[in-house]
């Protein structure tokens, strides 16, 4: 039997495709990977048929790759061998929004969209990462480690267990989710392997169905500072300041091409009255002594003021509101068309690394030059800088922006992304989720590490059929 009728007889010809005009849509996505169809598209609704359709899989050795966004801009849902999509987006059940543990629960196909706007009815939150889009896959962020706007530590590793489906098309489950009498089935260490194990895996390990995912209540109060610097060494040393004195809720930095993407066409039209880098901070507090807390944590802000002759305000290029505005905008995914990242060119191409903060101005130096080479702007260059574990590291994105109908400034941003690629790895930054090109700068360098994921995919996906190009496999 052909494989679309095996997979018709298990979900429905609804739900099967092999369409010429529906597999192109899956080809490819915003990220600059070559295009590769998918011989089938497969779209479960339930857990049981996930594992029919990878045991299918397995028996006839065709590969896998999973997806469960709408969206995509980093490749790692574009099939690098053909076989089968396997799109989860049917599974965005919302299964349970947990105060008391501070969690949701949610099926892999649920999105920003949805799980902030019901856990918001709830007085809750999920912290995100910098304005989602709206058709992201909520688990799919968590288990890519994209940072949040939170530096706090307790708000890292978002995903606290889960079920998958193995390879085999067995089920498994992290943490306490293995124990079925166990209540809540939240808590991620209590078994190995954690869940830590199918972060940022890219499915090549196991398909997740659902997830519990970590929340948060949504504070009653914010207070919205903004600190403009033209240096971005003055900017990373009020980071570290601010950091290490705790304050806050989200805290992040970006440059003036990002600001204004966000703050829109007030933002556009001020661009150059923006500084070239913005700390924006937001102060917040919940139920209790809500005035006290923003009380004390604005005078631990203006005493860093004070000894770093810096300013603090609440509005940037006279837009009114925007202090009271802020807060809300950051906590949802991305509400307008086109996508933040679009709006200046169309499309935007993205290099995100680890490294310390105060190394934020020599990437930066590095990625423009390569962006003046190449015939860009450095104006064509978002930046954007996130406080890890409360400043002891740092995330930096860099995101040049071009136009994607031109094929030849789409080539030139090809050539951009691979040359600055290759300076970031040789300068050490330290890309956490290899997509792409990545994986080989990655794993190029660390054999001892690449031997024992080889084993741990071999133990997990003997067949390897599971997202196969992916990572070093």
């Amino acid at each position: 039997m052909a494989l679309k009728d095996d997979l018709a007889a298990i979900l429905g010809s609804d739900y099967v495709s092999d369409d010429p005009e529906i597999l192109a849509k899956y080809a490819a996505d915003w990220s600059l990977v070559q295009p590769r169809q998918p011989d089938v598209v497969a779209r479960p609704g339930n857990t049981e048929e996930v594992q029919a359709v990878i045991k299918n899989a397995s028996d006839r050795g065709i590969p896998v790759t999973p997806r469960s966004s709408g969206v995509g801009y980093y490749g790692g849902g574009i099939p690098s061998q053909g076989g089968i999509i396997v799109d989860l987006g049917r599974m965005n059940k919302i299964l349970q929004i947990d105060p008391r543990n501070k969690k949701v629960k949610i099926e892999a196909g649920a999105t920003w969209a949805q799980v902030q706007a019901e856990a918001a009815r709830s007085g809750m939150m999920v912290c995100s990462p910098l304005l989602p889009h709206p058709a992201k896959s909520v688990v799919t962020s968590a288990l890519e480690r994209e940072p949040i706007l939170i530096p706090k530590t307790e708000y890292s590793d978002q995903v606290l267990t889960q079920e998958l489906v193995l390879a085999s098309g067995e089920l498994f489950w992290t943490g306490t989710a293995l124990g079925k009498a166990m209540k809540d089935q939240c808590f991620p260490d209590a078994f190995v392997p954690g869940a830590r194990l199918w972060n940022g895996a890219q499915g090549t390990l196991g398909i997740t169905t659902w997830a519990n995912i970590k929340a948060e209540f949504l504070p009653v109060k914010d207070r919205t500072f903004f600190i403009a610097f033209d240096r971005p060494d003055d900017m990373v040393e009020a980071l570290y300041r601010i950091e290490r004195r705790m304050l806050g809720y989200e805290c992040l930095a970006l440059n003036r091409t990002n600001l204004a993407a966000i703050l829109g066409s007030g933002g556009e039209k001020a661009k150059d009255k923006l500084s070239p880098w913005t700390i924006i901070l937001i102060v917040s507090a919940l139920d209790y002594f809500p005035d006290e807390k923003i009380a004390y944590e604005e005078e631990s802000l203006a005493e860093i003021a004070k000894s770093l002759k810096f300013k603090t305000t609440h509005t940037l290029a006279g837009i009114t509101g925007l202090d009271a505005k802020l807060p809300a905008v950051l906590r949802k995914p991305w509400a307008d068309e086109p996508y933040w990242k679009h709006r200046q060119a169309g499309a935007s191409t993205d290099i995100f690394f680890h490294t310390t903060l105060d190394r934020a101005a020599e990437f930066e130096e590095a990625i423009n030059k390569i962006a003046v080479a190449g015939g860009f702007d450095t104006a064509d260059v978002g930046g954007y800088l996130q406080p890890l574990d409360r400043g002891r590291a740092g995330f930096l994105q860099f995101g040049l922006r071009y136009h994607p109908e031109d094929n030849a400034e789409v080539s030139r941003a090809r050539e951009f992304h691979r040359q600055a690629s290759e300076t970031v790895a040789r300068m050490g930054g330290f890309f956490t989720t290899p997509y792409g090109g990545w994986a080989d700068l990655v794993y190029s360098h660390t054999a001892g590490y690449t031997s024992t994921l080889k084993i741990v995919k071999d133990a997990y996906d003997p067949k390897h059929i599971l997202n196969p190009g992916k990572l070093c496999f």
